[in-house]
């Protein structure tokens, strides 16, 4: 388990951010990962693994075609989700309700944000039926943007993106978006993990990363706090909200723009529509 004691060193300049107490109102808002992050499975190829024929394999296969570039998350669940087995809805919430463990410190996280009246929001590029069971189980019920399903006319689902982009196509839900719609007004804390992480962690003020957005963060020199489990996360930001520490320096934004960061030459380079 790492202990993030120290920013990254990052590309861009900063300034100091005043210590406010908790009359004055929040210090900071908090925008959580779910799959990988706050929990530890991906829960969607777990779906797809329990309930679609052949289930194993198709999960193997869209994971690499994600990180080989050959497919977009959006392409991936439009396919995934048609071979979901529309009537067995309640067995995949059951599932998960049973199956889905939250990651090491995820209720102490949690708890503290709760107890502290920290602004959270659950950020997800997962669906919203599988997240809201998991969180109740647990004693929690926070704000959720992801991506949703609805019937078709052949009795199958399909999926609808209420927080994707106006003009991308890559991510069923932009966290650009999200995490940079808060930040001139009051800074944002990113904690996440993979593929649709990359683009909040251009934005946030803050960044905690694991796994491949801790990858991605070091090679872009965004300034982040490395972890694995989520105990030192909650103890990092314990340690702001009491004052023990100073809130680290203030970036208000990645790239200067609340858009999506991807630029169009960008999105022309990569071997897929968007």
């Amino acid at each position: 388990m790492n202990d993030p004691t120290s920013l990254a060193v990052g590309r861009r300049e900063e300034t100091a951010l005043p210590n406010r107490t908790a009359p004055e109102g929040p210090l900071f808002r908090v925008l959580l990962d779910f799959d990988g992050t706050l929990v530890e499975a991906n829960v969607a190829m777990a779906l797809v693994e329990r309930f679609c024929p052949d289930g194993p394999a198709i999960a193997r296969e869209v994971d690499l075609a994600l990180h080989e570039g050959r497919m977009t998350l959006r392409q991936a669940w439009a396919w995934e989700v048609r071979l979901l087995p529309a009537g067995r809805q309640e067995e995949m919430i059951e599932f998960v309700r049973r199956g889905i463990r939250l990651r090491a410190g995820a209720h102490q996280l949690l708890d503290l944000l709760r107890r502290s009246r920290v602004p959270t929001t659950v950020v997800s590029g997962g669906l919203d039926f599988f997240i809201r069971p998991v969180l109740e189980r647990e004693g929690f019920s926070l704000p959720i943007l992801a991506d949703m399903i609805v019937p078709s006319t052949d009795g199958s689902w399909k999926v609808t993106h209420p927080y994707g982009h106006s003009t991308c196509r890559l991510c069923g839900i932009c966290k650009a978006k999200i995490a940079a719609a808060g930040t001139a007004h009051l800074p944002t804390v990113f904690v996440g993990d993979g593929s649709t992480d990359r683009f909040a962690a251009e934005v946030a003020t803050v960044v905690f990363a694991r796994s491949r957005l801790k990858d991605y963060c070091g090679r872009n020199m965004i300034p982040h706090f490395g972890f694995d489990d989520l105990e030192p996360v909650a103890e990092k930001i314990a340690q702001w909200l009491s004052g023990q520490e100073p809130f680290p320096a203030y970036r208000p934004t990645g790239r200067g723009s609340s858009d999506c960061p991807i630029s169009s030459a960008i999105a022309r380079s990569l071997p897929y529509p968007v």
